[in-house]
């Protein structure tokens, strides 16, 4: 009979769970017809390396009769947590894994206090859905994976945030996320990412870590759409951004900006969730 242990994740583990987590990525996107989410094994890898590393990062590694054979991750930056990536090797699924991994960094998260922990999931993946739902996430908001295209020209309202660009997108973050991601922003460069702002009037009135790990918040939707098409033109890769589906006018105009729909994903919560109010983008984690 099969033996699962649990335990923790080292930097020396990472080029093992990161192929892990680039092949779960890759069957499941695969069975149901949507390109993977990581074009090559080196950036989850990285990822899983860089988390790893991270004090504040919660890590769990599971082992399948002693060969490493999946992990999870609890990201403990803000008061809120959030879950991913989760993932199980192919050939070890079915055997249990991917719940003890869920159970063990929501103990992890009640242990420390943590009242507000949040994921996102595919749509498609059923198993995922039901696995997170029976441990006690509810969904609050469908999302839209959005592929961005890059803006005709550069626009001069947007630019990198600066050291003292944070206590106007604290206060933002504040009014319109209703929990405080100040860590997140600031560790953002961690993962090579530049976070923008966008000023008018000679006030700053959003801003975005560009990315699928990214995030960002505005005054309104055409600042955030002006730092959505700002964002692909300023980076040397494809980007993706989620959208919430729930704001409608948001998603037709970045239809119509030329942003194109890849596939629909769930954020789900654990505990307390007071929903966003004005234009918000979320991350993969919440």
């Amino acid at each position: 009979m099969s033996e699962t242990t649990l335990e923790p994740p080292t930097p020396n583990d990472a080029a093992e769970l990161g192929r892990i987590c680039y092949e779960a990525f890759k069957d499941i996107s695969e069975k149901h017809g949507f390109p993977p989410d990581f074009t090559n094994v080196e950036i989850p890898q990285m990822f899983i390396g860089a988390l790893t590393a991270s004090e504040d990062v919660y890590g769990v590694a599971a082992a399948l009769d002693g060969n490493l054979a999946g992990s999870n991750f609890l990201s403990m930056r803000d008061e809120v947590s959030g879950v991913g990536p989760i993932t199980v090797d192919p050939p070890a699924q079915g055997n249990g894994i991917g719940r003890k991994l869920m159970e063990d960094v929501l103990r992890h998260a009640r242990e420390s206090g943590v009242e507000q922990v949040r994921l996102v999931q595919d749509a498609f993946n059923v198993t995922s859905m039901s696995l997170y739902a029976s441990v006690g996430f509810d969904t609050v908001t469908p999302l839209g994976l959005l592929d961005l295209q890059a803006g005709g020209s550069p626009d001069d309202s947007v630019r990198p945030l600066k050291p003292d660009d944070m206590q106007a997108v604290n206060a933002l973050c504040g009014d319109i996320y209703k929990v405080s991601r100040a860590n997140d922003i600031a560790g953002a460069p961690q993962f090579g990412i530049q976070p923008l702002v966008r000023e008018r009037a000679g006030r700053l009135r959003g801003y975005l870590v560009p990315g699928f790990i990214g995030h960002g918040v505005t005054e309104t939707e055409d600042d955030m759409l002006a730092l959505l098409a700002e964002a692909a033109r300023l980076s040397p890769a494809p980007v993706t951004q989620l959208c919430p589906l729930t704001e409608g006018s948001l998603f037709r105009k970045a239809l119509a900006q030329g942003h194109r729909l890849r596939k629909m994903m769930n954020l789900m919560a654990y505990g307390p969730y007071e929903a966003p109010d004005g234009v918000w983008v979320p991350s993969v984690l919440y």
